[in-house]
């Protein structure tokens, strides 16, 4: 799913930094946020290393001190989408209240993450799914992401709030591609509007979730 580029963080050090050490992060971080900026205003392909370069103040000698290239940038952003994703499913799949409401919560998370940082958003994404793909099967973050899926299911189906006539995990696998669908509509077309799209498609997955109606007797 389509989720928030969260800014990056340098992992905490147990022993102080010197001041050459901090002000090498001090850089880094300067560099990583001008090409987040810039990632968003204009879209990673638009973006040079020396535009990156001049809105972090460093010469571009210096971005190169620190990333190998503007693909490491995004690759960085790239990984930070993963940790993300699974603090948001945590957050909402696991949370309180009934299976279909924690799933709405949880796609109205990922819409909203999206129109915050719509077009650096694709662009990660994109470059998600191009690393994460497979020549033999499905994209392994979509098997990741039906783990919890199924979870929720399994609990739907155990209070009565979801059908049961087929395994969570077939269910799993059917709402996830529902709700992917608009992710892959996006991809293909950045005009496509996706948060809308991703509402719509859970609508019509928890639609297909629900237990079948029983034939009403005979008068």
């Amino acid at each position: 799913m389509a989720l928030q580029v969260v800014r990056h963080t340098e992992p905490k050090k147990s022993a102080p930094l010197g001041r050459r050490e901090r002000k090498k992060l001090e850089v880094r971080a300067r560099i990583y946020g001008a090409a987040r900026e810039l990632f968003q205003k204009h879209g990673f392909q638009a973006t040079t290393v020396d535009e990156i370069a001049s809105l972090a103040d460093v010469a571009p000698a210096t971005f190169f001190n620190h990333f190998h290239s503007k693909q490491a940038l995004l690759d960085l952003m790239t990984g930070e989408v993963v940790d993300y994703l699974h603090a948001l499913t945590t957050q909402h799949l696991e949370g309180e209240g009934g299976s279909a409401d924690r799933l709405r919560r949880f796609i109205a998370s990922a819409a909203e993450s999206i129109a915050q940082s719509r077009r650096i958003a694709r662009d990660v994404l994109i470059e998600f799914m191009r690393n994460d793909s497979t020549p033999d099967g499905p994209h392994p973050y979509l098997q990741r992401l039906q783990e919890p899926f199924v979870h929720l299911i399994t609990e739907g189906q155990q209070n009565g709030e979801m059908r049961d006539d087929h395994d969570p995990v077939f269910l799993a696998q059917m709402a996830v591609g529902m709700m992917n669908s608009a992710i892959t509509s996006w991809l293909a077309n950045p005009e496509y509007p996706v948060e809308r799209g991703l509402i719509d498609a859970t609508e019509f997955a928890l639609s297909t979730l629900r237990p079948p109606a029983h034939d009403a007797p005979a008068s």
